[in-house]
């Protein structure tokens, strides 16, 4: 008879799985609330001044210039070394601001003729693949930002049409 005792005396441990998973949550919801309230407290004097167009010291903000693509239209060019064999035909589009697109429009011809000067100096195996478009590409940028002010430069050039006949 003791030892029946002693087998009720012996209680099986509650598991702690559930105290564990209270203490995560209270947590997560803590930390959740904490944010969302420093979201909607602590952004009023952020916003209230970019509303105003004026920055966190007050100081007037410059509105920020809008990205444009400027077509420079179309090139027909004949592949160096090719004897005339080889022709590349492409279409060249240029990424800039809204601010800096006038000028780019006025000093067209400039950019068009350093196009077809710059184009005309690869072959046919300068061209192949995709390193030949993106060593043209990167050199055109390098090119045409030569006839741009600084404050006027061309981010990116796009090839929306490229053909090598």
């Amino acid at each position: 008879m003791a030892e029946e005792i002693e087998e009720f005396d012996e209680a099986p441990k509650p598991s702690k799985l559930p105290l564990i998973l209270a203490g995560a949550a209270f947590f997560i919801i803590g930390g959740g609330a904490g944010f969302g309230a420093s979201m909607v407290f602590g952004s009023d004097d952020a916003s209230a001044a970019e509303e105003a167009g004026k920055n966190a010291e007050g100081e007037d903000m410059a509105p920020e210039p809008t990205r444009v693509v400027h077509s420079l239209g179309g090139f027909t060019v004949n592949l160096r070394g090719s004897g005339g064999g080889r022709v590349l035909r492409m279409e060249v589009q240029l990424e800039t601001t809204d601010v800096a697109l006038p000028t780019v429009e006025e000093n067209a011809a400039q950019l068009r003729d350093s196009v077809i000067t710059l184009a005309s100096d690869y072959s046919y195996a300068d061209v192949e693949g995709l390193d030949g478009k993106t060593r043209l590409r990167d050199e055109l940028l390098g090119r045409v930002n030569t006839h741009l002010p600084e404050e006027s430069r061309v981010e990116r050039v796009y090839f929306t049409e490229f053909v090598v006949q």
